[in-house]
């Protein structure tokens, strides 16, 4: 039956819904593609109702009342009944944590679900995007920029002097001097490095003074702090997850969680106090998030408790 304009509009901001809860799975977003490639009009309505909702701004004041509202309402629960209560945080934490993930999708061009995507840019460069990795970009006559989201990713640049490549990560910008660069993004800081070429990094307090990054040089900056350059960085050990690593070092148990699910459909979790005299190190496969859990599981001491909805809870044995 074909569909009429508003029920085509009502269709679209559904998958703009679904989409920005970031638990899309790879059959719904080939059922998505399938809808809007179908018809003419299914993609002009789509792209209507995502510029609207790009439109939309969440004030700081909302971000900080989502968090306040999670934060009362952790410290309100108990733990009496142990399967009642984990399915009750996770509900919530979805629910509270929506808003910040709903805006990042809607400044997003592209967003990784749990693979990593290679995206072919209008001039010839690639864009390789680690697992839950958005950016946006914008392409000018005179400029091509692009804005990491959040993730990680590792650019392939065309190099073009009339048209500079940029990458605007937090409050720094990288910009290509024709090269191959990974670019970092942790809550914390931002890390930029590169395995072919040079690479121009720009950061507070003033942006007009370059760091210049050359072939296995790496730099990370952070909150208009610039750290010393490291040097003599072998290229393998740059965007290890772009050939199906993970390579965790000295990794805290949160911090390897943290890392291995993103590669995962389902949440994971650590109940209750974690070992953190017990660090982590090791090369894990990203296809097989759940054998790179047993092992660090049984590295630190944790009991694996698998719960419906592929969510995955680690807890002192």
């Amino acid at each position: 039956m074909t569909q009429t304009q508003p029920d085509i509009a009502d269709t679209a901001r559904r998958w703009i819904v679904r989409m920005a809860s970031g638990e899309m799975t790879e059959e719904e977003l080939a059922q998505f593609r399938e809808w809007r490639a179908a018809s003419a009009d299914h993609n002009t309505v789509f792209e209507q109702e995502r510029r609207l909702w790009r439109a939309l701004r969440i004030s700081p004041a909302q971000d900080q009342a989502v968090q306040a509202s999670w934060t009362h309402m952790g410290r309100k629960k108990t733990l009496k009944n142990g399967l009642f209560s984990l399915t009750a945080i996770a509900a919530s934490a979805a629910i509270f944590l929506y808003a910040p993930v709903f805006r990042t999708w809607l400044q997003a061009d592209q967003w990784t679900g749990t693979t990593i995507q290679t995206v072919a840019l209008a001039d010839g460069s690639e864009a390789i995007l680690d697992s839950d990795t958005a950016i946006a970009i914008h392409y000018s006559a005179h400029h091509r920029d692009i804005t990491l989201l959040r993730g990680n990713a590792l650019f392939k640049v065309r190099h073009d002097a009339e048209r500079p490549f940029r990458v605007t990560d937090q409050d720094g910008r990288i910009e290509d001097v024709g090269t191959v660069f990974e670019v970092r993004d942790a809550p914390d800081h931002v890390t930029v490095s590169v395995s072919q070429g040079l690479v121009d990094v720009y950061t507070p307090p003033t942006h007009s003074v370059a760091v210049r990054l050359r072939e296995g040089e790496r730099l990370a900056y952070a909150h208009g702090t610039t750290f010393p350059v490291e040097r003599d960085i072998s290229p393998d050990d740059i965007a290890t997850w772009s050939r199906g690593d993970l390579t965790l070092d000295n990794a805290t148990l949160a911090e390897a969680v943290r890392a291995i699910s993103r590669y995962r459909h389902g949440a994971v979790y650590v109940w209750g106090d974690t070992p953190t005299a017990s660090r982590i190190s090791g090369v894990f496969r990203i296809d097989q998030p759940d054998e790179a859990l047993s092992t660090i599981a049984a590295t630190t001491g944790m009991k694996i408790l698998h719960l419906p909805g592929h969510i995955v809870v680690l807890r002192r044995a």
